[in-house]
């Protein structure tokens, strides 16, 4: 289990997307000076802390996406539902990001503020690869175990 290389990349995807869950992802400017963050969990004021807009879903969505990353490292006996979990893994951070772009769009397109973005904005974008990278390993790992059963 600890000696494929997929466990290595799917423990860090588990790691960051676990840390990305409790970050600040972009800063909005409204017209007035007014700042506003955007978390994994709501839209809020700088000033007051008072929430704008809730934005839970992509916070269930990060801790959804680092537990099943760390529980698809103990399917390593089960390769081809852990690869297709991978995917499917891989499918619920690329509709995180674009629940993260559609909320980013609706604030500012309500408020016409400016929008920056802050650097944990791109472990998700890290964590594509890492869980493409996976998937493509299980599938070569599965052809080996095959290719070895039709020699014997």
């Amino acid at each position: 289990m600890w000696q494929r290389i997929q466990t290595l990349w799917l423990l860090l995807v588990g790691v960051l997307m676990s840390v990305f869950a409790f970050l600040d992802l972009a800063v909005f400017m409204l017209p007035t000076g007014q700042y506003y963050l955007l978390n994994n969990w709501s839209v809020h004021s700088t000033v007051d802390g008072s929430t704008i807009m809730p934005a839970w879903a992509t916070g269930a969505l990060s801790i959804l996406v680092a537990v099943s990353a760390l529980g698809l490292i103990f399917l390593y006996k089960r390769r081809m539902l852990q690869m297709r979990l991978t995917i499917l893994t891989l499918l619920v951070v690329i509709g995180q990001l674009c629940y993260i772009a559609w909320i980013s769009w609706q604030f500012t397109s309500e408020t016409g503020a400016s929008f920056a973005v802050r650097f944990p904005l791109a472990l998700p974008l890290i964590c594509l690869p890492l869980l493409y990278l996976a998937a493509r390993r299980m599938i070569y790992d599965e052809t080996l175990i095959r290719a070895s059963n039709r020699l014997r």
